[in-house]
């Protein structure tokens, strides 16, 4: 894997849009391309979350890199991005832009916990980047899903459907693209994987409350600082900005899903009043609490 300072690997909190495990995106050349000049394409930088990505692609064009190995798209691949595996996108540069589909990918992420829960063994399991297959199924379930793709409104029972069409491609996936860790991936790095996976979980569970980097590291049996060096070489950022965007993502949801207060919905994510909900999203998000509820809330 080519070298690369922890300043340029950043670790990506999801935010899911429905309540369901999992997010459906569908990446379009009018995102990654502004007026249609090859020349302001987008890339999407060194990243990594505790989500597994799938990605099917419409297009031959552009280089998805998975653990700094390179993957040239094709149309009607899969890329497979295993959780915390270190990923970017390289945007095509050659193409003629009206000669693009107009979408050029499907992403779906899969919660980490989600998957634990029915895979078994799943801490010893590795999908390979690449899932070829003949079949056609794979790749008309992924169709299927970039149709509710980026949290567009489920009608009734819809979400019983798209959580069969994930477990029929995870089926796939799993039964063909499936291998041992231990054969991907050195003992050190799964160890720290299983670290810093236990520090999410704990975040996760407890963000809301009066929660720190101190307490963070005292909860591990770590020192602060050894603490504080392990999650920054490891995440790329801060465990202060770690749990700040978490916070800001469950506050996200309560703005546009409830009719709380800013200081009810500050209380309830873990900042200690309306002012520090307010700084940090105008930091994140460039945008207020109250007018993002205005701009994203549908009635």
């Amino acid at each position: 894997m080519p070298e690369s300072t922890t300043q340029d690997i950043s670790y990506e909190v999801v935010h899911y849009h429905t309540e369901m495990p999992f997010n459906i995106l569908n990446v379009h050349k009018r995102d990654l391309y502004r007026n249609g000049n090859l020349s302001t394409a987008s890339d999407v930088l060194d990243h990594w979350h505790n989500e597994l990505e799938i990605v099917y692609s419409y297009s031959n064009d552009g280089i998805y890199y998975t653990d700094g190995v390179p993957h040239h798209m094709e149309a009607d691949q899969f890329i497979i991005v295993n959780s915390r595996s270190i990923h970017k996108v390289i945007s095509n540069r050659t193409t003629p832009y009206d000669d693009m589909p107009e979408t050029l990918t499907t992403v779906l992420q899969i919660s980490d916990s989600f998957l634990r829960s029915f895979i078994p063994n799943f801490e010893d399991l590795y999908f390979l980047p690449v899932f070829k297959t003949s079949e056609e199924r794979p790749a008309q379930i992924m169709k299927d899903l970039a149709r509710y793709a980026d949290g567009k409104a489920l009608n009734k029972y819809e979400n019983m459907r798209l959580i069969g069409l994930v477990h029929e491609l995870l089926y796939y996936i799993c039964r063909d693209d499936l291998t041992l860790k231990d054969m991907e991936m050195p003992k050190k790095d799964r160890k720290n994987a299983d670290i810093l996976r236990k520090i999410i979980s704990y975040t996760e569970d407890n963000y809301r409350l009066d929660i720190n980097e101190m307490s963070a590291a005292q909860h591990f049996g770590y020192s602060a600082s050894y603490f504080s060096r392990f999650f920054r070489s490891n995440m790329g950022i801060t465990y202060k900005e770690f749990l700040t965007r978490m916070r800001i993502n469950s506050a996200k949801d309560a703005l546009t899903g409830s009719s709380k207060s800013v200081l009810e919905i500050a209380m309830d994510c873990g900042f200690s009043d309306a002012r520090g909900l307010i700084n940090m999203f105008n930091k994140y998000e460039g945008i207020t609490p109250l007018k993002y509820r205005k701009k994203y809330t549908t009635t």
